[in-house]
């Protein structure tokens, strides 16, 4: 009879080492029954002159649009608008397009950098602008760190022009 209770209390004691290991309590990471496609970021540029006149636009006087813009990232050089497409990862492809002009729908012009993993971290990353017309070249500094939080995604970037830290998009006026 004691043995039996012995045999019973330490399947009893089993049972729950199991059952405190449950994965679904592990608030560390994405719950096991669910699929995340964590989206890509990039990092957006709006130049204007000091009155405001989107100099991005190939329209507006003085426009710097066509005058040979490039990116250095990671000691590559980037022409904007040469279509660059690699691929960066094996899961949901962001895919690093350089740098590029965007037209958002009120009809000003942006330069795009990106895009980048969301689901990674960046540390200080340097791009520089070279805006071919003479002019100081632009830094622009990002980090960018991603974690799990009660199983939801959650990330935050910081952005850096010549070393302040300033919004996504960044607004630079020359």
């Amino acid at each position: 009879m004691k043995t039996r209770f012995l045999l019973l209390g330490a399947m009893l004691l089993s049972l729950c080492c199991f059952t405190s290991c449950n994965d679904d309590e592990n608030l560390d990471g994405p719950a096991p029954d669910v699929i995340w496609d964590i989206y890509p970021f990039g990092i957006s540029i709006e130049v204007t002159d000091a009155e405001g006149n989107d100099l991005l636009n190939p329209e507006t006087e003085n426009s710097i649009a066509n005058q040979g813009i490039k990116m250095i990232f990671r000691d590559k050089t980037y022409e904007k608008d040469s279509l660059v497409c690699e691929v960066l990862s094996r899961d949901y492809l962001p895919r690093f397009y350089g740098l590029q002009t965007f037209q958002t729908k009120d009809g000003r012009y942006l330069l795009i950098i990106g895009e980048f993993y969301g689901n990674r971290d960046y540390n200080n990353e340097s791009i520089i602008l070279d805006w071919n017309d003479g002019t100081p070249k632009d830094t622009i500094t990002f980090s960018h760190k991603f974690w799990w939080e009660n199983q939801e995604p959650e990330s935050e970037t910081i952005v850096r022009l010549n070393g302040v830290e300033t919004d996504n998009p960044i607004h630079i006026i020359k």
